[in-house]
């Protein structure tokens, strides 16, 4: 691709609509002093001091974010916060980019924000301390979320569907319930990013990485699975799914697999420290800007890629790729130009 086919793709983005259904996080990042010299006179205990806190959003939000950061200027969200603090920065953070909440629900009062912290220490990240871990809502609440759902499909080019906590929102039961809206809105593009109930899901294009797809084929995962092991090993996979796949290789790049064609994408050289926390987020937005705009698997491919290793090169922070960004980083590899 060259600069004027991307930027051409870019100028496309703002004219799709793209829903997102899913695991909603806010990660919250700070600084951590644990060697103060004070101590609490109420508990006797050490006094950690926290500094510079920053809230952004994560796991299905940081698709999102990653979406807005490409040009998609029209993206509703689908799921549930909690009535707490957390649940109110969650809200704040998708009104300041625009996003439509409308089908953003709040749960009952069992339900806890997501939130991952990520303290730094000496610029180390230490220990998490999460919330949200044993959520759930009951299924006449999860048919409200559906019936908006359903609503939202009928004005969507693409639907983006994410499971990624241990108590997802989307249960084998419901992703079954999916799979019916999934098979009555044919002119939708799903994409689909569920670490441990993706094999449930049919008729969408599923992301895995290598890891999740021998875990999903209950095979071991090699320690450098190459070109070969992952076109094999995709293709078993598909036998059963019957949908395209979409897996990422890290460093080595990117493979597709449909029913017609095989294309794939080799890893960028790149240098310095990297931090490649959210970056399957990032293809899978890309991906589907995409494949919304209807650009062609070898066009969604290289936009995804480029788009990956932008924010792989942003470290300790969810990052999001721009266009300027992307053109930077294609001038410096490409000679297509």
């Amino acid at each position: 691709m060259t600069t004027t086919h991307i930027s051409t793709l870019f100028q496309q983005f703002a004219n799709i609509r793209v829903g997102v259904i899913g695991d909603f996080a806010v990660d919250l990042y700070f600084g951590l002093q644990t060697e103060t010299g004070e101590r609490s006179l109420e508990t006797g205990l050490d006094v950690f001091w926290g500094s510079h806190p920053k809230a952004s959003l994560g796991a299905a939000g940081n698709v999102v974010q990653n979406l807005v950061a490409l040009g998609v200027t029209t993206v509703q969200v689908i799921g549930c916060v909690g009535n707490d603090l957390f649940g109110r920065e969650m809200q704040y953070l998708f009104q300041s980019l625009g996003v439509d909440t409308t089908h953003l629900h709040t749960a009952p009062a069992s339900w806890d924000t997501c939130l991952y912290t990520k303290p730094s220490r000496n610029g180390q990240e230490t220990n998490r301390i999460d919330f949200g871990t044993g959520n759930t809502v009951s299924d006449a609440f999860f048919s409200t979320l559906l019936t908006g759902l359903e609503q939202s499909l009928t004005e969507l080019d693409v639907l983006i569907i994410n499971q990624q906590f241990a108590s997802p929102l989307l249960t084998e039961k419901r992703v079954t319930l999916l799979n019916e809206l999934i098979a009555r809105y044919p002119n939708v593009r799903f994409i689909a990013d569920m670490r441990t109930v993706g094999t449930q899901v049919c008729g969408a294009t599923l992301k895995v990485n290598t890891a999740e797809l021998a875990r999903f084929l209950a095979i071991d995962h090699p320690d450098d699975p190459n070109l070969d092991w992952c076109i094999r090993h995709g293709n078993a996979f598909r036998a059963h799914s019957n949908g395209p796949l979409l897996i990422t290789r890290g460093q080595s790049g990117i493979l597709y697999i449909d029913s017609t064609e095989i294309q794939s994408v080799d890893g960028l050289s790149l240098t310095g420290p990297l931090d490649t926390v959210g970056a399957g987020d990032t293809v899978v937005a890309a991906w589907a800007a995409c494949r919304g705009a209807d650009a062609t698997p070898a066009q969604a491919l290289t936009l995804a890629n480029l788009a990956a290793a932008v924010t792989v090169q942003k470290c300790n922070q969810t990052g999001t790729a721009s266009l300027s960004e992307i053109l930077a980083l294609h001038h410096s590899h490409s000679s297509d130009d």
